[in-house]
């Protein structure tokens, strides 16, 4: 039995056919089932009953795929730990951010990161937190960025926390809930409220933190993660956005801040790198991580430098 039969097992646990687990693993079919017979026969044990609609799992094989993966994933681990003494140096850089973390973090890190380690080839992917969750378990890259409420963390993960970075509600400038004394909850419907994709924990939070009976009351109108596009509907519109302060600070000849609807630690980005259990990061990560920290902690104290501004699209344009 050797680690190439045992990736072969998960592949096929996981394809269900041995077509395409045997394609999945760069092998002909023939090569692929002889690998699986002899794995069986060097166990004992029938692993897969065979049928028309695919292969599925015995309970022997139910029993033995799981540790099958934890042995491939510690070889890969080994295998990485071994090219990192290899190369001596910081290497490749690949991480995902979730849309909040790119929009409030990435313009300030990419810089830094320049400055810091201008050999570095850094492969930033942003998406949604469950997207990133599924890449990382498929290593696609070595960690994420995300506000960890927006998925259920598992022991499977490692995490560290970079900064909690403070939000609030913004509208264009001439807004009319801007003549509101104070805004309050019910004024929302009339308007919509618009935000990144959100959890449904974090709804529920939203909700209960506006004063809304439920979940389901939550005015949510647009849900993007495009936080460029958020802005802009507000500025072309009258929708309410939740957007992390510093971002909107940025923008503030262009959006206002409506007082009333939060208190000022309510709403918030809970910012985390995490990556896979047992897995060994590579120098650049670490610096990476370290670099995104920091950004974070100033944002998380307001003392982050502004971004370039979006402007408002004048009249004759609208």
């Amino acid at each position: 039995m050797n680690l190439k039969q045992l990736k072969h097992l998960v592949a096929l646990a996981d394809e269900g056919r041995f077509v395409t687990a045997a394609e999945r693993v760069h092998l002909s079919q023939a090569a692929f089932s002889r690998s699986i017979q002899t794995l069986e026969e060097h166990l004992g044990l029938r692993l897969f009953e065979r049928g028309p609609g695919g292969a599925d799992l015995t309970p022997a094989g139910r029993m033995l795929v799981e540790r099958a993966r934890k042995l491939v994933f510690d070889g890969h681990c080994l295998e990485r730990d071994a090219e990192l003494m290899r190369q001596g140096n910081l290497g490749d850089l690949a991480f995902g951010a979730s849309p909040l973390a790119a929009a409030t973090l990435l313009p300030r890190f990419l810089p830094e990161l320049r400055r810091q380690a201008p050999k570095v080839v850094a492969k930033i992917r942003s998406g949604s937190a469950r997207a990133m969750l599924a890449k990382l378990e498929a290593e696609a890259f070595d960690f994420f960025v995300a506000d960890s409420r927006m998925f259920e963390m598992s022991t499977k993960f490692d995490s560290l926390r970079l900064g909690k970075i403070p939000g609030g509600a913004y509208v264009r400038e001439d807004h009319p809930l801007l003549n509101e004394d104070r805004v309050r909850a019910w004024h929302l419907p009339k308007y919509g409220l618009g935000a990144a994709a959100a959890s449904p924990a974090v709804k529920a939070y939203l909700a209960r933190t506006l004063g809304f009976d439920s979940e389901a009351d939550l005015p949510l109108v647009v849900e993007c993660d495009d936080v460029n596009s958020l802005a802009r509907a507000a500025l072309e519109g009258d929708l309410v956005v939740l957007l992390p302060s510093c971002y909107a600070a940025s923008h503030a000849a262009a959006l206002r801040p409506l007082q009333g609807l939060f208190g000022p630690q309510d709403l918030f980005v809970d910012l985390q790198a995490i990556w896979l259990r047992g897995r060994t990061l590579a120098p650049s990560c670490d610096l990476a991580i370290d670099l995104l920290r920091s950004q974070a902690q100033q944002l998380a104290a307001g003392t982050g430098a502004p971004m370039d501004p979006i402007t408002r699209p004048s009249q004759a344009g609208r």
